[in-house]
């Protein structure tokens, strides 16, 4: 910018000059053919000096014409990318070789410009060529405008570039990923030369010259998730291991016990029925709890698909209302619930969302001390455009930072009472609706949990 200003506006000033002293000289030549003519009533005189200003006139229409032609040439070389183009700056008229100085130099400026450009674009080309994460970019007509090495490995396939993503051999992959929303993340299962590869793919999008583009990432992930769930097998079995060890150890000390008695003690019938009975009543009740811990993990281990279906928020809330009705009015708890506009409908499984809401509404009621005072949970429902956000909040004993990140583990709980399987069991609910949920808390100053339900388009 500031070389173009100083084109426009320092060396054309000669030019301007030069113009401005070829107007006046024809002005004056007029002035002297008028004189001629009128006052001195010399025709003859007249038709010859006539001569002057047409001749200034026509040298102005020439000298005007050299300078347009002069740079629509310079602008033209420019145009077709020739950078090469040099003006000569040893001529006779100041104001072309001033000119020719201003062009020269910008040209080389130009030339500096586009080399650093160049430069920038085979680093980012080269860096982006090179990155191992898998990159596609499919314009809005849905041709590949750029791919990767990295995608083409991931997915097995070469020469992408010469695609069209519909009835080809890409088409398969196309046709589960080409719904995918801006940000959102989805996992294929693909078989690459026998191989089987999952692929998390996500995409952004943007915009050239108001035509739309959309950059698709891709990543095998195989490898992370089997070792994640491996992890998680590790963890599963300690956990399972700590329980059954914790229910059985006791039924096998008691059994040996009992069966001991048995042995030693026959005389005393009455005292040895007496025990036999309340030994075997522990052992029942031990078994019947390692029953409903073992009926508990398959519940979280086995939920069905969900079947969708419009559910009215309003509607929903009130059935949770009447349902908790004297729970709430025994603990003294103020129950809220507000519907904002646009979020009156929601599209998923009721039977799950329902189940989802009961263990939060009940874990809020657990949450309060029973001497405590002033308690409320409230629960409003609102559209953020992608997700319709349930959030459920109350002013409860709330939760350590320590424990915050274990709330969602299977069979972990905060209460002496609890199982550990209802953020669980709420959190692979709110997976399979494709939504979130996450949890926000403070000791002595309460909880919020915020689930995300997508909007869908029905």
């Amino acid at each position: 910018m500031l070389y173009t200003e100083d084109l426009k506006n320092m060396r054309l000033k000669n030019i301007k000059f030069q113009i401005i002293i070829r107007i006046l000289l024809i002005g004056i030549s007029l002035f002297l053919v008028a004189y001629l003519v009128f006052e001195q009533k010399r025709i003859v005189q007249s038709i010859y000096a006539s001569i002057i200003p047409i001749a200034l006139a026509i040298e102005l229409i020439l000298y005007i014409d050299r300078n347009n032609r002069h740079i629509k040439n310079y602008l033209d070389a420019i145009e077709w990318d020739d950078l090469s183009i040099k003006m000569p700056e040893n001529m006779a008229d100041k104001s072309f070789q001033d000119l020719n100085k201003s062009l020269n130099l910008f040209n080389k400026k130009l030339k500096l410009l586009r080399k650093e450009n160049f430069a920038q674009y085979y680093f980012i080309e080269s860096l982006i060529k090179e990155a191992l994460i898998g990159l596609i970019v499919i314009d809005q007509d849905d041709n590949v405008f750029f791919v990767n090495k990295s995608f083409e490995q991931i997915i097995g396939k070469s020469k992408i570039n010469s695609y069209k993503l519909v009835n080809n051999e890409l088409s398969e992959i196309w046709n589960q990923i080409s719904d995918l929303r801006i940000n959102e993340k989805r996992t294929l299962e693909i078989n690459v030369k026998g191989q089987s590869r999952i692929i998390l793919f996500q995409v952004s999008e943007f915009k050239i010259d108001n035509k739309k583009y959309r950059l698709y990432s891709a990543q095998n992930i195989k490898s992370e998730m089997e070792s994640t769930e491996l992890e998680a097998w590790k963890k599963l079995i300690r956990i399972l291991s700590h329980e059954i060890l914790n229910s059985t150890s006791p039924i096998l000390s008691l059994s040996a016990t009992l069966t001991d008695m048995i042995h030693e003690n026959t005389q005393n019938q009455e005292l040895l029925i007496k025990k036999l009975r309340e030994g075997l009543n522990v052992i029942n009740q031990r078994s019947s709890g390692l029953i409903k811990f073992t009926n508990a993990f398959s519940t979280i281990s086995k939920l069905p698909e969900p079947e969708k279906t419009v559910v009215n928020t309003n509607e929903l809330l009130q059935k949770l209302n009447i349902l908790f009705q004297k729970q709430l009015e025994e603990n003294k708890i103020d129950f809220l619930f507000k519907v904002f506009p646009n979020s009156e409908e929601l599209f998923a499984d009721q039977y799950q969302v329902e189940q989802v809401l009961i263990n939060l509404i009940k874990n809020s009621i657990e949450a309060f001390h029973c001497n405590a005072l002033n308690k409320k949970i409230n629960i409003s429902v609102s559209n953020n455009t992608e997700f319709i956000q349930i959030e459920i909040t109350d002013n409860g004993n709330g939760i350590s930072q320590d424990k915050m990140s274990k709330i969602f583990l299977p069979f972990y709980t905060t209460k002496e009472t609890g199982n550990g399987i209802g953020l669980a069991l709420s959190k692979q609910i709110l997976n399979l609706h494709k939504g979130n949920i996450s949890v926000e808390s403070q000791i002595e100053k309460g909880t919020k949990v915020i689930m995300e339900i997508p909007v869908t388009t029905i």
